[in-house]
C-alpha cells in the first residue's frame, strides 16, 4: 500500500478533478518511476493494472471496474492514454500531465517579472511578490509552507479552515464521485457496463453453489450476458448480485444445452430402433387343438361335454 498521496489541488481544480479522479492521478503520475515499460508503435507504454491500484490506493476503492471507469475519465479528460496488450493494460502520459506539479507562483520556483508581471497567481519578485507571499500563506495554517520542507501541500489563497480536506470529500462521494447516498452501508446498486467484470470470490462461490467449474472458460457467455443487461439500462443491481446472476446465466445455459443434445440422441435412437411385436402366448384351447390336428374353436364358442354344473362346485 502506498502511504503518502500528495495531490495538486490546484491543478485538479483546474482541470475539472473531482477528489477520487485527483487521488489516481497522482498515484498514475508515479507509475513511469517503477512499472514495467515497453515499447508500442514507437512510444514507451508503462503497465499498470487494476489488482495493482486497488492494492496501492485502498482508500480509492476496492472494485476492478471504479478504476477502470475512474482511468477512462482521467484519459477523457486529457491527462492519460491507455491501451491493450497480451491482456495487460498499460499507459502513458500526455503532455498536459506533465504540468502536475509544476507549479507557477510558488517559493521553489517563482516566476520572473517579464512571465508575470503583476499576476495575483503568478507574482513577480519585489513588493508585488512579498504580497503575493503573503496572501498564499493567508489561510493556509493547516498546511503550512516552508522552505526546507521536501513535500508541498499548495492550497487556495484565503482558503476557509473549515472546510473539508479531500480525503473527506472522497469519503462523502461515490464510486462515481457523485454524493453518497444517505446510507452508506448499503450496497450500490448500478446498471450493466460492456466492461462489466465478475467479482472473483463472489464468482467462485456461486459456481461451487450450482455445481459448476470456476476455472470453466465462460469468455463467450460473458459477452452475451453483458450484451443482453446492458441494453437495459433500467435493471440495477449490486456487484455481487450481477456475479450471481451471470453465475444463474452460465448454468441455465448449460442445462439447455444438455437438454437439446440429450433430445437430439435420444430421437435418433428411437428412430433407428426395430420395431417389434411381443409373441402372444397361446391358450389351453387352442394347445389341445394343436395336439388333435384340428383348427382351434373361434372365440365365445363351447364344445359339449366340457361344462357341467359339477364345474360349479
Amino acid at each position: 500500500m502506498q502511504y503518502l498521496v500528495s495531490i495538486n489541488q490546484t491543478k485538479a481544480l483546474e482541470w475539472g478533478l473531482n477528489a477520487q479522479q485527483a487521488m489516481l492521478f497522482a498515484f498514475l503520475h508515479q507509475v513511469p518511476t517503477w512499472a514495467d515499460s515497453r515499447e508500442i508503435d514507437g512510444v514507451v507504454w508503462f503497465n499498470i493494472g487494476k489488482g495493482k491500484v486497488i492494492e496501492e490506493l485502498p482508500l480509492l476503492t476496492d472494485k476492478p471496474d471504479t478504476v477502470y471507469r475512474l482511468m477512462k475519465q482521467l484519459r477523457t479528460a486529457g491527462l492519460i492514454c491507455m491501451t491493450s496488450c497480451d491482456n495487460k493494460t498499460y499507459i502513458h502520459l500526455t503532455e498536459k500531465a506533465k504540468g502536475w506539479n509544476r507549479v507557477q507562483g510558488s517559493e521553489k520556483n517563482p516566476t520572473s517579472k517579464a512571465n508575470a508581471k503583476g499576476s495575483e497567481k503568478n507574482p513577480t519578485h519585489g513588493k508585488i511578490s512579498e504580497k503575493g507571499r503573503k496572501n498564499i500563506r493567508e489561510g493556509s495554517e493547516k498546511s503550512p509552507t516552508y522552505q526546507d520542507t521536501k513535500i508541498i501541500n499548495p492550497s487556495l489563497s484565503g482558503a476557509d479552515e473549515s472546510q473539508p480536506t479531500v480525503f473527506e470529500r472522497a469519503a462523502q462521494q461515490a464510486d462515481d464521485g457523485e454524493p453518497a447516498g444517505a446510507d452508506a452501508n448499503q450496497p450500490r446498486k448500478t446498471a450493466m457496463m460492456l466492461e462489466w467484470e465478475p467479482e472473483p470470490e463472489t464468482y467462485a462461490t456461486a459456481c461451487w453453489q450450482r455445481g459448476l467449474a470456476p476455472d470453466a472458460n465462460v469468455h463467450d457467455a460473458l459477452i452475451d450476458f453483458r450484451e443482453h443487461f446492458a441494453a437495459q439500462p433500467a435493471r440495477t443491481n449490486t456487484h455481487a448480485d450481477w456475479t450471481r446472476r451471470f453465475v444463474r446465466w452460465v448454468a441455465e445455459n448449460a442445462k439447455r444445452q444438455q437438454t437439446a443434445l440429450t433430445a437430439t440422441t435420444g430421437g435418433n435412437a428411437h428412430a433407428n430402433r426395430r420395431e417389434s411385436t411381443p409373441k402372444r402366448r397361446i391358450t389351453a384351447q387352442e394347445a389341445r387343438a394343436a395336439a388333435e390336428g384340428r383348427a382351434p374353436a373361434s372365440p365365445g364358442r363351447t364344445l359339449e361335454g366340457e361344462w357341467s354344473s359339477a364345474d360349479r362346485f
